[in-house]
């Protein structure tokens, strides 16, 4: 019996030329530049922060384990995205690695995201414990034993909270209308994956609860006061009783303080507006 072939263009997000355009510079070239300036980056924190003498000190294996998290999300992403821009443009070997990868890289890339977040959570929790704390509380908690427990429990509830990811997508064998009909591979969602209800408890509630808005009032709270203790001893004249690690983890929260608040933004125009600013949302994505 024969199999009919669907055209390729039955899960594309958007045919318009104009689009694809832009997100073949934003993705296409732009993404890789500051993706590899990433990686380096990346590389050397987890280089210094994971050598042995570091590893003595509960912030630094955090530091190294964020690092390590986010070095591996940049790669995912560089897969997700890069190809997903040049797909259209470029020979047809990159449609097909692009349509056979992207269902397992992409829960990949949303474990990476989540341990990611928590990762700097805990940091941040480490942080205050280390700075606000009592001298005991520190001992108790901020040691590497704990760290390490605390960092494979966190991936391992990542990896848990990710499993419908593995479920959303599927690749499928089609014609490619812009390659005069030639086999390709496309990447289309399953039902699981249109399911209105799934689609609005898992991405729109859950995700703005557990990696949005929950992450980033907590990282908030405990910033809040690590920022006033510092403060504090900086008017008394102790502010360099903080070490270097302590004051580049705070800067760390900050960062992730600022780049949480667009994808928080991303959410509340999902949930209020929905498709009348579709393209507002997809500039705050790109960001």
């Amino acid at each position: 019996m024969d199999i009919e072939v669907p055209s390729c263009s039955i899960c594309l997000g958007s045919s318009d030329e104009q689009y694809l355009q832009y997100n073949l510079i934003v993705s296409g070239i732009i993404l890789p530049i500051v993706g590899f300036i990433g990686l380096i980056g990346n590389f050397l924190v987890v280089i210094v922060y994971g050598s042995y003498e570091s590893r003595k000190h509960s912030t630094n294996i955090y530091l190294a384990a964020l690092a390590a998290s986010d070095f591996c999300m940049i790669c995912t992403a560089l897969v997700l995205y890069v190809l997903e821009a040049w797909r259209h443009h470029s020979h047809q070997i990159i449609a097909t690695m692009y349509g056979r990868s992207t269902q397992y890289t992409f829960p990949i890339s949303t474990i990476l995201q989540t341990t990611s977040v928590y990762f700097c959570v805990i940091a941040a929790a480490d942080c205050f414990v280390r700075v606000v704390l009592s001298s005991k509380t520190k001992e108790a908690i901020c040691t590497p034993r704990f760290a390490k427990i605390t960092v494979l429990c966190i991936t391992a509830i990542s990896f848990a909270y990710n499993v419908p990811h593995f479920f959303e997508l599927t690749s499928i064998i089609c014609f490619d209308d812009r390659r005069n009909n030639s086999l390709s591979v496309q990447v289309c969602p399953t039902d699981l994956r249109t399911n209105v209800l799934y689609y609005q408890l898992y991405y729109t509630y859950m995700y703005t609860i557990f990696m949005a808005v929950g992450p980033l009032l907590i990282i908030v709270i405990l910033n809040v006061f690590v920022v006033t203790a510092v403060f504090k001893k900086g008017a008394s004249g102790n502010f360099y009783y903080y070490d270097t690690d302590t004051l580049s983890l705070i800067l760390v929260v900050f960062m992730f303080i600022f780049c949480n608040s667009a994808a928080l933004l991303v959410n509340f125009i999902e949930m209020v507006f929905a498709e009348k600013v579709f393209f507002i949302s997809q500039f705050f994505i790109q960001i």
